[in-house]
């Protein structure tokens, strides 16, 4: 009886031993992902961070800090039955991925790392990716097996992988059960899709995680653990809810990724297209729809000007979505600000997009270009094979990859800076010529309201006497153009006038000789109507030109007739 009380715990030490070896030993086939990013992800993320922190939106600044240092998910070996080694993961942790590389960590916390790897296929729809090994190298013997089973309700499970703490990824071995076999989780809050079948378990999962492996305890295989699944996510304000992309598809994904079979290339961009247009049906932003079909090199190559964009022209809901978008990924924050540009782009006035398909014919890229009738005008776009994926490139006008859009577009902000079409308030001086009185001085204090509106108080002296002072309220009209603008106005007010030789009194002069009954001095006042023309240069920032033609309808005094009033100048604007 004693040496069965002391077999006991020996055995149960010898069972954790030997699940802690096996453990550890997967250490050898799991490794930590980081992304070494396209050079124009890299130079413009650091404008991106600052922009975004000028404007108030910290939380995405700070996600695009630890976005740069390129930690990015997990992944495992797999090794082909030729030997070919291979990574699998998430498409999400290599999304935007110029190369990878993967660390495989000791116990001991020696690490081995690996290179250069790039992406070989991908399934958007499933989030998985096979990566391949720099110059086809063959490290592994063998890799993680898979489960020749699926996973079942109540099994016990583990994850393996590197979630993230603080600045930091480390290994991370965690053991749950499987809560539902089957799982398929709502696409949105508002749809009825779903998404999966996936396998639900409760082992600790954390961002980092993704692209690791879902085991399953096997006997006779290496490290004596299956793989059963891929985890990719878990559920907020949910316990213990995390999702894993089962094995069989997992089996069908590696299969597709390493078949040799020719392919439809005509029927997988036309299936693109119809896929790309069902989606812009929807009652609501479709944004996130066109994020999904941007190659790497369409975001890469156009996020800096779209976020440009996107700051300047979208609304308030827009940018705060978005602004999510990025504290969570900042990958699929610039994909969703690129697509928010076509959007933007595809909408007509009164916000509609009446959408369908032209035409697709190849092009001299290896892809296709895709002619859409966009509410009514042929819109061309450029497709390209991305990872196995086709997948848009450019699109039109707005989407083009042209990085002088943004030196354009800096170059005009600061040339309508330099023009001062808006501005506070402005000082006008010059000649007029006062229709039955001659030549005269006018100036006028030029002040802008809410745009469109202007005001003015205006001052006219002249030959005869001839004094104008009034006040007038109107608009303006900017139209910029390489340099120049030019502001068409018009306004009305009322105006004091006075004269000590008006028309009519000069008349009575000549004929009587009675002083008395004739007056040296007249004064009226007019409702004034004036329209114009104001131009200024971005060469000389403020300065500005005038002509205008003002008519002054005048009443209380029939001495003073209707005055007539034509006039150029110049004048400074602050």
């Amino acid at each position: 009886m004693r040496q069965r009380l002391f077999l006991v715990p020996i055995l149960f030490l010898l069972a954790a031993a030997f699940c802690f070896g096996q453990a550890g030993a997967l250490r050898d086939y799991v490794g930590l992902i980081s992304i070494h990013y396209h050079p124009d992800v890299v130079n413009y993320m650091g404008k991106f961070r600052d922009a975004f922190e000028k404007k108030g939106y910290s939380n995405a600044a700070k996600s695009i800090d630890n976005y740069l240092k390129g930690l990015s998910g997990s992944g495992f070996i797999y090794v082909a039955p030729d030997g070919t080694n291979y990574v699998l993961t998430n498409e999400h942790v290599v999304a935007q991925s110029e190369s990878l590389s993967i660390v495989f960590e000791k116990q001991d916390g020696s690490k081995i790392s690996y290179d250069r790897l790039r992406v070989l296929f991908v399934d958007e729809e499933k989030d998985l990716a096979i990566l391949v090994f720099d110059g086809g190298i063959k490290p592994f013997t063998q890799g993680l097996s898979l489960s020749t089973v699926a996973a079942e309700e109540g099994a016990d499970v583990f994850a393996a992988g590197f979630p993230g703490l603080g600045n930091a990824a480390i290994w991370q071995f965690s053991r749950g059960t499987v809560s539902n076999a089957i799982a398929r989780i709502p696409k949105d809050n508002n749809s009825d899709e779903t998404l999966g079948p996936y396998v639900q378990h409760t082992s600790q999962i954390d961002p980092g995680n993704s692209g690791g492996p879902l085991l399953v305890a096997v006997q006779g295989v290496p490290t004596g653990y299956a793989v059963v699944g891929i985890n990719t996510l878990s559920a907020t304000r949910r316990q213990a809810a995390n999702y894993a992309i089962p094995v069989d598809q997992v089996k069908t994904f590696i299969a597709a990724s390493l078949s040799t079979e020719p392919v439809n290339e005509r029927e997988l961009i036309a299936k693109k297209a119809d896929d790309f247009l069902k989606g812009l049906n929807a009652n609501k932003a479709v944004y996130d729809h066109i994020a999904a079909f941007l190659s790497n090199n369409c975001t890469a190559s156009n996020a800096e000007y779209a976020i440009s964009e996107l700051l300047d022209k979208a609304p308030k809901s827009v940018m705060n979505d978005i602004d999510k978008t990025f504290v969570n990924d900042p990958v699929n924050g610039m994909n969703a600000a690129v697509a928010w540009n076509i959007e933007n782009s595809m909408r007509s006035k009164s916000g509609a997009i009446k959408i369908s398909l032209d035409s697709i014919e190849p092009n001299d890229k290896g892809g296709y270009n895709i002619v859409f009738n966009v509410n009514g005008a042929l819109v061309r776009s450029e497709w390209i094979k991305e990872y196995g994926v086709y997948r848009m490139d450019t699109y039109g006008d707005t989407i083009t990859g042209n990085k002088t859009l943004l030196e354009d577009k800096q170059k005009k902000k600061e040339q309508n800076k330099n023009l001062r079409t808006e501005f506070g308030f402005g000082i006008y001086a010059g000649y007029a010529h006062v229709f039955d009185y001659g030549s005269a001085f006018n100036a006028s204090l030029i002040f802008a309201g809410s745009s469109p509106f202007i005001y003015d108080i205006q001052l006219i002296m002249g030959q005869k006497g001839y004094f104008q002072l009034g006040f007038d309220l109107g608009f303006n009209i900017p139209i910029r153009t390489n340099g120049l603008a030019f502001m068409p106005f018009g306004m009305a007010g009322f105006h004091y006038i006075s004269t000590d030789a008006t028309k009519a009194g000069a008349e009575k002069f000549k004929n009587s000789f009675d002083s008395d009954l004739n007056s040296s001095f007249s004064f009226a006042f007019g409702l004034s109507l004036k329209g114009g023309l104001m131009f200024t240069t971005s060469a000389v920032p403020g300065l500005f030109g005038q002509a205008f033609f003002n008519y002054n309808l005048t009443f209380f005094n029939s001495n003073i007739d209707n005055v007539p009033i034509v006039g150029i100048g110049i004048g400074y604007a602050f």
